[in-house]
C-alpha cells in the first residue's frame, strides 16, 4: 500500500447555529403528554410514575409487615 494523499478541507468561519423550527412544537407536545398522564394519575407532580401494581400496604410511605 502506498502513501495516502491528504487533501485540505476549507476552514469554515462564522458558523451560527440555526434555531430548529420544530423545537417549540415538540416541547408543547411533550408538555401536553405529561399533563395528560398526570390527569390520568399515571405520573405525579415531579413526573415520576405512580405505582399501582403493588398492594396498598406495600406502596411507598406505608407501614410494611413482612411477618418475621
Amino acid at each position: 500500500m502506498g502513501l495516502v494523499r491528504t487533501i485540505s478541507l476549507p476552514q469554515t468561519r462564522n458558523q451560527h447555529p440555526v434555531e430548529d423550527p420544530h423545537h417549540s412544537a415538540a416541547v408543547k407536545r411533550g408538555k401536553a403528554a405529561v399533563e395528560k398522564l398526570q390527569k390520568r394519575g399515571i405520573l405525579d407532580e415531579k413526573g415520576r410514575r405512580i405505582r399501582t401494581d403493588v398492594p396498598a400496604d406495600m406502596q411507598e410511605n406505608q407501614g410494611r409487615d413482612f411477618g418475621g
